[in-house]
């Protein structure tokens, strides 16, 4: 079986509580396992950033945005199937910045692509800017979703939409590291959320991704994309 090789790292370098070690990273990777993590995020995410591609059906022409960019390494696969797309990003990490902008030097040299480091809840960009946005497993760590819904709100063009990808609250229950500042939802919470916030025509589509190893055992991993609509 195969299980997490972050959390076998850290306990080769014996860290203490190394599942609260690992979702601090996941939240915001940084220090000397930051490009670590980063690889193992896009190992994991896959999956789930694929099926968001496939329903937030980025075209030609589109201005996007999206928080939580991690290292960037899905743009590529973004530009190869919309060449002509525009796309922001806002990443909370500084060593993620620092590896998506080296990472991505010739779409951003193009102005194809235009990378922030800050937070969502402070989004550096004029109103009614983007046509989409969206996040892939960062809904997460939002402790005061209201205020990052607000931001995505303005920021949106009329009748934009919002896309956000999650795991499932049972499936994120699972995952021992879930443990420690994982707001964990069900889909129809996290739509619930998203329209007492402002958002209208909300919906979401469920989806089941690869089996993954934690603590000896197998977890099937259910997902979601939750959109709403300016």
């Amino acid at each position: 079986m195969e299980h997490n090789p972050f959390i076998r790292l850290l306990l080769k370098l014996k860290i203490i509580n190394p599942n609260k070690k690992f979702a601090a990273q996941l939240r915001k990777p940084h220090g000397q396992l930051a490009n670590y993590v980063g690889q193992q995020m896009n190992l994991g995410n896959r999956g789930l950033n694929e099926f968001m591609y496939k329903n937030i059906n980025i075209s030609n022409g589109d201005a996007i945005l999206e928080i939580g960019y991690g290292n960037g390494h899905f743009y590529k696969e973004i530009f190869k199937k919309s060449p002509q797309a525009k796309i922001s990003g806002i990443d909370l990490s500084k060593a993620m910045y620092a590896e998506a902008i080296a990472t991505n030097a010739d779409f951003i040299a193009n102005k194809k692509l235009n990378l922030h480091c800050g937070s969502s809840d402070a989004l550096p960009f004029a109103d009614n800017s983007f046509d989409k946005v969206f996040c892939v497993n960062v809904v997460y760590f939002w402790q005061k979703p209201e205020n990052h819904l607000k931001e995505i709100l303005r920021v949106l063009k009329p009748n934009g939409k919002f896309f956000a990808g999650i795991r499932t609250k049972e499936t994120m229950q699972q995952m021992p590291f879930t443990q420690y500042g994982f707001a964990m939802y069900t889909p129809d919470e996290w739509e619930a959320i998203v329209k007492q916030n402002g958002f209208k025509n909300t919906s979401f589509i469920p989806n089941t991704e690869n089996e993954v190893g934690f603590n000896d055992e197998e977890i099937v991993l259910h997902s979601a994309c939750v959109w709403g609509e300016k």
